[in-house]
């Protein structure tokens, strides 16, 4: 066959040609083994074998332990952990910067100079509401005191 006839046709043609693969002996050649293969059929084991081996290496790196090492997937435990850390990390700053500042108006009172008050550091949404409740009476003491009183007044008309 010349080289015009294999390439003569269009590309299903092509596909579909079968070819036979010989295996031979070198030394005695006789022929261990061979194959009748088309090109459609050595496409679709190729692209058999190409689909079969991604599929492996995606379900090792995803049911095994080895998913922890893909950087950026981590599991939900550490993460957690990573979160409560920075947040301990954040308060223990504030508390350090605090104490820093409580230092620092120590060492100016007993120098004698006048403390820096700084009103700042005041979080009204920290404050409890039971220290509140000694300057500004709650809603609920002031109905109860009142039923009381009117009660007490009802009683000294009925008598």
């Amino acid at each position: 066959m010349s080289k015009r006839s294999i390439r003569d046709g269009n590309f299903f043609e092509r596909l579909g040609r079968e070819y036979r693969m010989v295996f031979l002996d070198d030394e005695s050649m006789e022929e261990v083994t061979s194959y009748k293969l088309s090109m459609g059929k050595l496409y679709i084991l190729g692209s058999s074998l190409f689909v079969a081996i991604v599929l492996i290496t995606v379900s090792i790196m995803l049911l095994t332990p080895l998913k922890y090492y893909i950087p950026g997937y981590g599991n939900d435990k550490a993460r957690m952990q990573t979160i409560k850390l920075k947040q301990t990390v954040d308060s223990l700053t504030d508390l350090v910067s605090a104490q820093q500042q409580y230092e620092a108006n120590i060492k100016s009172i007993i120098a004698g100079e006048e403390p820096k008050r700084d009103t700042e550091m005041l979080d009204m949404r920290k404050v409890k509401q039971e220290d509140m409740s000694s300057i500004v009476p709650q809603t609920k003491q002031i109905k109860q005191n009142a039923i009381e009183v009117i009660k007490q007044e009802n009683k000294k008309q009925k008598k």
